[in-house]
């Protein structure tokens, strides 16, 4: 397994929502901030797969160990900053 990073930027004028399987947690990124997964990937396939939901709405699933994920919002631990999903 190789250690993967990946970040995702808001670039957009409005907030964008960022939720990471099967963790269900969602984060809010506003403009310019930054959500930073760390993890171990399976050595086949995608790492990430990433499913748009529609323009401010993505849905990460991280390919590999996800007790091993760690997640960074603008540089920072990102626990605090998600909620859980009310419904599935």
């Amino acid at each position: 397994m190789a250690r993967v990073q990946q970040t995702f930027q808001n670039d957009k004028h409005e907030p964008v929502y960022i939720s990471v399987g099967p963790r269900e947690e969602c984060f809010e990124l506003e403009p310019g901030d930054k959500l930073t997964l760390l993890f171990d990937a399976n050595d086949f396939g995608d790492s990430i797969r990433v499913n748009v939901i529609n323009e401010r709405e993505l849905v990460l699933w991280p390919n590999g160990r996800n007790g091993q994920l760690e997640l960074s919002f603008n540089g920072r631990s990102a626990e605090g900053r998600s909620w859980n999903f009310k419904h599935r």
